[in-house]
């Protein structure tokens, strides 16, 4: 059997209800106590216009840039110092072996190799030779890319490393 609760307990969930956040019998217990107690419903509405004066109240322009640089430099200043907080830096990448190197490319190759033995095979001249051509030219463009990918994924990281060590050079005002 279910226990109702009183006025006081129900009273201590106004603030709750005003956020929406209550749910199931407590939230059908309060709505129906809160149709027949005058007190309630006045309380129960001025929390929802704290919370509506909250909500239009934040500020709507940023902060100036001076402020907003001594802010930013506390906040840094904290996370630095601060044992919580892990310090976040670049990991750094092992260099790939010989086998990490090239197996992207051993399996394509034997992919390539079963596509010409099948097409050998089964249309011994039809298709098979333009097949792994082509399999061949789309292979080569895939290396091209992978290549240009890595030289900006190195003069991303090269930039980053700048402005960190910029950053750690630049010392802000705290106040």
């Amino acid at each position: 059997m279910k226990d109702s609760l009183t006025h006081d307990q129900l009273e201590q969930l106004l603030p709750a209800a005003a956020l929406e956040i209550l749910e199931g019998d407590e939230l059908h217990d309060l709505t129906v106590h809160v149709r027949d107690c005058a007190d309630c419903e006045r309380l129960l509405e001025s929390y929802r216009e704290v919370l509506g004066g909250w909500a239009t109240g934040l500020p709507v322009r940023a902060f100036e840039p001076a402020r907003s640089a001594r802010v930013r430099a506390r906040l840094l200043a904290r996370i630095g110092s601060g044992a919580s907080a892990p310090e976040v830096g670049l990991r750094s990448r092992r260099s790939p072996g010989w086998v990490d190197r090239w197996a992207g490319w051993a399996v394509a190759a034997a992919m390539a190799g079963v596509l010409l033995v099948h097409h050998s095979v089964h249309r011994p001249v039809a298709y098979g030779w333009l097949v792994a051509g082509a399999l061949a030219l789309v292979l080569l463009a895939l290396g091209v890319y992978v290549r240009i990918q890595r030289a900006r994924v190195r003069a991303l990281e090269e930039r980053l490393r700048s402005l960190a060590d910029r950053e750690d050079r630049t010392e802000l005002p705290l106040h």
